[in-house]
């Protein structure tokens, strides 16, 4: 099976040592995996809004997949407003309005914990339920707060949050308080302190709803962040989960080398 077909047809199936099936973890569409590259050039490249792009059977050949891949990237670049397609003349980048630094996500996620005035949130929905199954090895089996959250800085929707609090926790919630206050900053008042965080970064393409809700083409791939803060005693405070558009963050740590040599370690400075 050629391995176009194979990837854009669904989920992966690849041939185990016997000649049968063997399930594999989905993966990403080859369009989206071109258009993630193609995303990254125009965006980051800062490419002559006067010179069009390459043809479609150029970048076919450069991307090693079919035209009809090129050209459901390109029209989903040009929905987003990143490229323009004139017929006859070809494909050109669009200059970006204005140019705008990109916020550290770490640092703003801390400030978010510190409760930044300039941010606001809605509470999307309030569901007390069973803990969610893929969440058991962190939160422990029982009941949780569900609360889903559309947060903004300065008018703009910058991150859609999933959070789930013990239920132990959740009682000190009201679903009438102010949405933009986070919730670990509420379980302090009370005495509930978060003195540790696990964290994971990862990628994960729009949905229909959340694309329109931060204001990006679904499919978009989106920076992931999930947290599990845990108190003193190692119990879980709260999980969250929240999604950022990457064109509006990045993630940025300083390192320091441990000790010279080949086997040199690198570690991020506390």
């Amino acid at each position: 099976m050629p391995a176009e077909k194979a990837s854009e047809g669904g989920p992966d199936r690849a041939e185990n040592s016997a000649g049968g099936p063997r399930r594999g973890p989905r993966i990403s569409p080859l369009y989206q995996q071109v258009y993630v590259q193609l995303r990254s050039r125009l965006s980051e490249g800062a490419p002559d809004p006067a010179v069009p792009l390459p043809s479609e059977p150029a970048l076919a050949r450069e991307f090693g997949v079919s035209r009809i891949t090129i050209r459901r990237t390109l029209e989903q670049l040009a929905a987003e407003g990143l490229i323009r397609r004139l017929r006859g003349r070809g494909t050109f980048p669009v200059p970006p309005a204005a140019p705008s630094e990109r916020r550290n996500i770490s640092g703003y996620l801390e400030n978010l914990i510190t409760h930044d005035r300039r941010t606001t949130a809605v509470n999307l929905s309030w569901q007390e339920m069973a803990v969610p199954g893929s969440l058991r090895a962190a939160l422990g089996s029982g009941n949780c707060l569900r609360i889903e959250r559309l947060r903004s800085h300065e008018g703009q929707p910058v991150s859609h949050t999933t959070l789930h609090v013990p239920a132990c926790h959740a009682r000190h919630l009201d679903p009438a308080g102010d949405p933009s206050e986070p919730v670990v900053h509420v379980l302090e008042r009370i005495g509930v302190l978060a003195e540790r965080n696990e964290q994971a970064i990862t990628a994960r393409a729009a949905g229909a709803r959340v694309a329109r809700m931060l204001g990006v083409a679904e499919g978009t791939p989106l920076i992931c962040m999930r947290r599990l803060m845990l108190d003193r005693e190692f119990a879980p405070v709260l999980h969250q989960e929240s999604l950022y558009a990457p064109d509006r963050f990045e993630y940025r740590m300083i390192l320091t080398r441990g000790h010279a040599g080949a086997g040199a370690v690198w570690a991020p400075i506390a």
